[in-house]
């Protein structure tokens, strides 16, 4: 799982508290092992207890106790890997590479399995085997320990109870909206505190510090969440017209259940429980109130205005509806979100995806998979080096690849400067230490002293990071081992090399992996919207089932979560768009510049897809309505079918263009097919008021006319909304 920065950075609290906390952890089995008189112990004991802080640095106030015990077995795994290695060069190159190669693919492993790898088979131990494993594992399970208490620094708002109070205003504005007696004044009030905590929420997902990167999952539950305000904003005017209408006949179907039903489910969505969930899911409730309206269908009186309430009924089930497929959809997330680092999924969970499914995932168009053979040749590189030349204390090369290599080049040239210079400087410092010799208990305060200045300046800066991790690991091994200046030189010396490699690594493999590809992706998305449109007007006409509709827009959903992903590599990459040389395909050499005057890739473009995204959202939305809508038609030509075929058509055209980064004119076919269901729809209210006068009551015209009204809104919303797609999205690429 990528990680998100969950603090506000003024917070000083947590560096304080967290540097004080870490450098406990490691400190205390030294000082246990000097007054027992097995220093060698504890020093092996602070190693492992290092190695789990380490891994806590990236979430230290909201990090749980089930992540660190799973960082624990990691440490197990590559201290036993280390061991089975240890004078295999070969061996150790093939291992060393593999286990990097899948953290790299698993983020949620981590970088402990191979440095623990390497620290044990580089470095002689210090005691046997099965011992040196179980006093590591046994720093690790201290540390754990220690940092998951209740500490007063861990009072700092975390990400995940932010979403957990955005998910709580959310359930009171659903209560809300099942209150006929609720004043104007009142409902905004629980509005704005549910736009507040979203805003939050928002600014929190996309909140990053210079190496950490946002989370994928955190994105998926805060725009579901979204995606459900929207919805219960929609349910309140739904329910206001209602009660216009039909005075309190939602008391009678049950929309006071309904509603509380919709609430269980957001106010658990955030729980880590399965069963909690599944206990609170709305789609009972909301088959329990589609049954009641289906009953009141039967029973009415038929009149004009009895329809037009079945009408609004329908809508509210709808959009109960797409409530609960948006919470069911995003639950794996937010469990995810809810035990960051150690997910254990379901059994359901397990199963073999679909083979396309499959491709995307490991094939060579997904970024985390280029990463991750960066990761596997830069470390086979950095191993093979040691098993040629033989440089002291090889274990700091194929470390500082390892936690260098980043997925996209400016992160990783970023990091690597960053890692150079601190490495130098604390080194130096520790060269200087290791020179004087102290003994063990003033090596053990300074121990102390650099291991709380790393956690505690951590979220800083990767430099203060490196400076007083470097001091704080070099001091440690002299603890275990007595060491000379020579190990802090090596130090030095192979972490310029091994950054080095790392850059090169990043920019000689596929360094625009994401920018080149994202106008690809956004028109391959564009595509799928204008798919879901065609198979619409099928559904309009009565040839397809609304089920195949639901699962084109699904299927358009996830080519918008390809670009959502692509957009978190591409502001970390070099900022052309095309690689030096490529033209257009109007056969003009790209200007550099956008409309605005920007360059056409890096935060600028990136922001502006995230707009197009949002509009792309919306579209989705509004297919979803109308699929909603025409799910009971029984076919017919009419006008609704031309005007989203011509909608698919303005879409796949505008995709080109994004393809061809040229602008994009839009033409006046769809607005014709409006105006001709426009005057449809007046030929069938006049036709109406014949059958009226004539007291025809039962006749297609009244279905046809109320259905028509129905799609009318829908129908022009996703004429607007993919209009504005179809405009924003060239603007994004347009060269020149």
């Amino acid at each position: 799982m990528k990680v998100v920065r969950l603090l506000k950075p003024q917070d000083g609290r947590l560096a304080l508290g967290f540097g004080l906390t870490g450098a406990a952890c490691v400190v205390i089995p030294l000082m246990v092992g000097l007054l027992t008189g097995h220093a060698t112990s504890g020093a092996v004991v602070g190693l492992g207890a290092w190695l789990v802080t380490g891994r806590a640095v990236v979430n230290p106030a909201a990090v749980r106790l089930p992540y660190l015990l799973g960082v624990v077995v990691s440490i197990g795994v590559g201290t036993a890997l280390g061991i089975l290695v240890a004078g295999q060069n070969w061996l150790m190159v093939l291992s060393a590479a593999a286990v990097a190669g899948l953290s790299g693919l698993i983020p949620s492993i981590g970088v402990t399995p191979t440095l623990t790898l390497l620290l044990t088979a580089a470095n002689p131990l210090p005691l046997d085997p099965l011992a040196h494993t179980a006093l590591q594992m046994l720093g690790g399970l201290l540390a754990s320990m220690i940092l998951t208490l209740p500490w007063w620094w861990r009072q700092t708002r975390p990400l995940v109870t932010v979403l957990s109070d955005l998910a709580d205003a959310l359930a009171e504005l659903a209560e809300a909206v099942a209150q006929p007696d609720l004043a104007a004044d009142e409902w905004d009030v629980l509005r704005r505190r549910a736009a507040a905590a979203l805003v939050d929420a928002d600014r929190r997902a996309r909140a990053r510090s210079r190496r950490q990167r946002r989370s994928q999952v955190v994105d998926d539950v805060v725009a579901t969440l979204r995606r459900v305000f929207h919805e219960v904003a929609a349910l309140h005017g739904l329910c206001g017209s209602l009660n216009r209408q039909a005075g309190r006949v939602g008391d009678k179907v049950g929309m006071r259940e309904l509603a509380a039903a919709v609430a269980c489910a957001l106010r658990t969505f955030m729980t880590p429980s399965d069963a909690v969930r599944r206990s609170c899911r709305a789609r009972e409730a909301v088959s329990g109130f589609a049954v009641r309206v289906h009953d009141l269908r039967a029973g009415s009186a038929g009149s004009e205005h009895d329809m037009l309430v079945l009408v609004i009924l329908r809508q509210i089930v709808h959009a109960a509806e797409r409530i609960d497929q948006a919470l069911a959809g995003s639950a794996v997330s937010a469990r995810m979100a809810c035990a960051p680092g150690l997910f254990l999924p379901a059994i359901a969970d397990l199963a073999v995806p679909p083979t396309a499914e499959l491709r995307s995932r490991l094939g060579f168009d997904n970024p985390r998979v280029r990463h991750a053979l960066r990761v596997v040749l830069g470390t086979a590189f950095a191993t093979l080096i040691i098993v040629l030349y033989r440089p002291p204390f090889p274990q700091w090369l194929v470390i500082a690849v390892l936690v260098t290599l980043q997925p996209t080049y400016g992160e990783t040239r970023s990091r690597a400067w960053a890692r150079i210079a601190g490495s130098t400087v604390g080194g130096l410092v520790a060269a200087v230490i290791l020179h004087l010799a102290p003994e063990h208990w003033p090596l053990a305060l300074l121990i102390g002293v650099s291991a709380a200045f790393a956690f505690g300046l951590a979220a800083t800066h990767q430099a203060y990071w490196a400076t007083f991790m470097t001091m704080c690991v070099l001091l440690l091994l002299d603890f275990q081992v007595q060491q000379t200046e020579v190990v802090a030189e090596s130090r030095i010396v192979l972490t310029i090399i091994g950054g080095l490699i790392a850059v090169a690594c990043t920019r000689l493999l596929w360094p625009r992996g994401e920018t080149a590809r994202l106008a690809d992706r956004v028109a391959r998305m564009m595509n799928s919207h204008a798919a879901a449109a065609r198979v619409l007007a099928q559904l309009s006409r009565g040839r397809t089932a609304a089920e195949r509709a639901e699962e084109a827009i699904v299927e358009a959903a996830r080519d918008a979560n390809a670009v959502t992903d692509s957009l978190t590599y591409v502001v970390h990459e070099p900022t052309r768009m095309m690689a030096p040389g490529r033209k257009s395909p109007t056969g003009k050499a790209p200007a550099g510049r956008t409309r605005a005057g920007r360059a056409p890739g890096g935060k600028e473009v990136s922001e502006d897809v995230e707009q197009v995204l949002g509009t792309a959202q919306h579209v989705r939305d509004d297919m979803f309505t109308l699929t909603s809508v025409l799910r009971d038609q029984t076919g017919g030509e009419g006008g609704v079918p031309y005007v989203l075929e011509t909608l698919a058509d303005r879409i796949t055209e505008a995709a080109d263009a994004v393809q061809a980064r040229v602008p994009y004119a839009m033409t006046g076919e769809a607005n014709r097919g409006l105006a001709e269901e426009a005057e449809r729809l007046g030929a069938l209210a006049e036709r109406r008021l014949a059958e009226i006068a004539a007291d025809e009551n039962e006749t297609p015209t009244r279905f046809a006319l109320v259905h028509l009204a129905a799609v009318d809104h829908a129908l022009r919303s996703l004429y607007a909304d993919a209009s504005q797609l179809c405009e924003a999205a060239p603007s994004a690429f347009e060269a020149g």
